[in-house]
């Protein structure tokens, strides 16, 4: 039986809703899983058939958390059609005839399809033969995959690298029928299948319409135009679709999401709107420092947030014990060495910290999370944050190097398998006298030299001396194997004299006296491109210099991959031990609509919100339940923390880039803002102020913050 007295207003009106399509304007930590639920039992006991409810979510984590929390909540199994769009659409396809034996392309399928079509358009014989083309390729699928959610070429033309935009659309052509001739099937290609059979067959159209009488869909801001027109089509015989989203949570504009589509659903539909705006997750001072940062953005709907009255009582109550009134969004620009607990000491829930290096910052972190972990506190409580994932494992390589546990809970390549730290660890290993001609292949046109794969094949040994004994032969009869030679014996006293100097002066003599920053700028093709590649190559230089050899590092990195491939493979065997089929459901031996599966899972958390599931520890052996979450803002979505640490809060960091247009600029902000409101009890900014010879600015997000110091 419902419990209507355990919700508050805004909660108990959208869940015995009766007048058709509503929007459900959900906040930070305002129990949106708890308002879905507890619609399901409502729907249910009105008597709508329970295989007549369709619930959609757009990740498997939150569908299998959603189906768990509403099997508790009911009281065992009923069976309501839970799925991601994805998985949905797949099984739309599949029931209704149009997949035989059609497989569907995981992302390194879809490259290994792709290069072969830019190899043949590529003009450029290095790029063809370097991993620049592979970073392309990668680019380029995620433009296709923005073209095919949206159905706007020209602007996912802009998405690919410059270069390539010109035969974007012939590029896509090939592909597309490359995939076909494979017998192949993307994640994008249901979307656009799915709309495609539906908008053109009105009978199987009317049968599906027929199948639902209720649709619920989860976090309604990321959904894009054609997941948003096939949810018209399904949804056209009854029109009782319950959206439930917050537009100032829209964070997936790279894969085509609009929050725009929240306003076209309120007017197409006639719809109703209902605002939870109870945030039972943060303290008041945290709330009120969010909503200052995201108040900035123009295009969103206009919300009062506020804390529980639980929350209220507890702020009240630390200010009279601190005999002061304090507003509470003011934050503390923290100077070295005069840094508290984590909140504990003063009652300041919203922190600033500056520091003029990167690696001054890296000091700060790595010393303020031994002390959270040295007194006893679950490491899984506290998460630091960051906009990209190579940042990420930047901070993930120092902590494992001092032995401070961590947890990283997204897939993420190797850093150190970068085709740049490949590169520089080239040139050390030549230069230490670990002789390969693989690693001469590698490195000796970065910076050209001129010298051609045939010269090195021709060259008994394939060793420098020969190399260079070879063109020097050659040049007596021509001038290019002349200046090939000299250049073959600068890179020779170049490597004699990298191997004198310890990691991190060698790494900075590669960048700048051999000439390999010249040689990525060169080879980038765009500014922010190289921009990033600096990134790499600055915090390659600032680990290097933690080691005393070459040996040492190479054994440092080794361990490393060792670690993460062992966290990916306890990851993938947990899936594989409770999952199956598209979109990640599991098969429970009962029927439970689209495609027969149930999704199960694991949720908690109160008012409704995820917390993070534990996770293989990548660091100290056996660290999983203890060690720091590190996370990208996008991967820390629905999860929530005790502390929140925000790294690299400087402009061209987080907000990410150069953006061009007022939408880039707010969907940043909204990234910024969704970190914000991770944090239940201390949140924590640092960036960066650079040094007299190259300042850094902050980034324009801390701006409200800033202001109330």
């Amino acid at each position: 039986m419902i419990d209507l007295e355990n919700m508050n207003h805004a909660q108990r009106r959208a869940v015995t809703w009766t007048g058709g399509p509503l929007l459900v304007l959900a906040g930070p930590g305002s129990g949106k899983t708890f308002t879905i639920t507890n619609r399901i039992l409502f729907l249910m006991e009105q008597g709508t058939p329970p295989e007549q409810i369709l619930v959609i979510t757009f990740t498997r984590e939150a569908a299998m958390s959603m189906q768990r929390r509403f099997r508790e909540l009911s009281g065992g199994f009923r069976p309501v059609c839970f799925g991601t769009f994805h998985s949905v659409f797949y099984q739309i396809l599949k029931n209704s005839g149009v997949l035989n034996n059609h497989k569907i392309l995981n992302g390194s399928e879809r490259k290994k399809i792709l290069l072969p079509i830019l190899k043949r358009f590529c003009t450029d014989s290095e790029k063809r033969t370097g991993e620049a083309l592979g970073e392309d390729a990668m680019m380029l699928l995620s433009a296709f995959s923005y073209y095919k959610n949206t159905l706007r070429m020209e602007e996912a033309a802009e998405m690919a690298p410059e270069e390539w935009r010109p035969q974007f659309g012939t590029i896509l052509q090939r592909y597309e029928k490359a995939v076909r001739d494979d017998c192949g099937l993307d994640f994008d290609d249901m979307l656009c299948r799915c709309r495609e059979l539906l908008a053109g067959n009105e009978k199987l159209l009317r049968s599906w319409q027929a199948r639902f009488r209720h649709i619920l869909i989860d976090e309604f801001q990321d959904i894009n135009p054609v997941q948003y027109e096939v949810v018209k089509l399904l949804s056209g015989g009854c029109g009782n679709v319950f959206a439930v989203g917050d537009d100032d949570q829209a964070i997936y504009g790279f894969r085509g999401s609009e929050p725009e589509c929240l306003r076209r659903f309120e007017r197409e539909y006639g719809a109703e709107k209902v605002l939870l705006d109870i945030n039972y997750r943060s303290h008041p001072q945290i709330i009120r420092a969010s909503l200052a940062v995201v108040a900035e953005n123009g295009d969103r709907f206009s919300k009062q947030l506020r804390p529980s009255p639980e929350r209220e009582a507890e702020e009240q109550k630390e200010q009279m014990e601190q005999g002061k009134g304090r507003k509470g969004t003011a934050s503390a620009r923290e100077e070295s060495g005069n840094r508290d607990d984590f909140g504990e000491g003063d009652k300041k829930r919203v922190k600033l910290a500056a520091f003029s290096e990167k690696g001054e910052q890296y000091d700060y972190l790595a010393e303020r999370l031994r002390r959270f972990l040295a007194v006893g506190k679950d490491g899984e409580k506290c998460a630091v944050l960051f906009r990209t994932n190579a940042r990420m494992q930047e901070l993930a390589v120092r902590l494992r190097t001092e032995g401070i546990p961590f947890v990283m809970k997204e897939k993420v390549p190797n850093v150190y398998e970068h085709f740049i730290v490949r590169d520089i660890m080239a040139y050390l290993l030549l230069a230490s006298g670990q002789w390969d001609r693989g690693l001469l292949l590698r490195v000796v046109n970065r910076p050209s030299r001129y010298v051609s794969r045939e010269a090195i094949g021709r060259s008994s040994g394939g060793s420098l001396k020969e190399l260079i004994s070879f063109y020097e032969t050659w040049g007596r009869t021509d001038t290019g194997a002349r200046e090939a030679a000299e250049k073959l014996r600068g890179f020779d006293r170049q490597l004699k004299a990298l191997g004198k100097l310890p990691p991190g002066l060698a790494v900075s003599y590669i960048r700048r006296a051999v000439g390999y920053e010249a040689y990525l700028r060169q080879t980038a093709g765009n500014a922010l491109r190289f921009a990033e590649w600096l990134e790499v190559l600055e915090w390659l230089r600032e680990d290097a210099g933690r080691f005393p050899d070459i040996e040492k590092w190479q054994e440092a990195q080794e361990a490393y991959g060792r670690e993460l491939k062992q966290n990916g493979d306890a990851k993938r065997a947990e899936v594989a031990g409770r999952s199956s089929g598209v979109g990640g459901t599991e098969v429970a031996g009962r029927s439970s609509g689209v495609g027969g599966t149930e999704v199960a899972g694991r949720s908690s958390g109160a008012g409704g919100t995820e917390s993070a599931g534990r996770n293989v520890g990548t660091g100290e052996p056996g660290s999983a339940a203890a060690g720091i979450s590190l996370m990208t803002v996008h991967g820390s979505k629905g999860l929530e923390f005790d502390t929140v640490i925000v790294a690299d809060c400087n402009e061209s960091v987080f907000p990410h880039g150069s953006l061009q247009t007022k939408e880039q600029v707010e969907e940043e902000r909204r990234i910024f803002y969704v970190a914000m409101t991770r944090a239940k009890e201390n949140l924590e900014f640092l960036y960066l102020t650079g040094t007299k010879e190259r300042p850094r600015l902050p980034s324009r997000f801390l701006n409200p913050l800033l202001k109330e110091i």
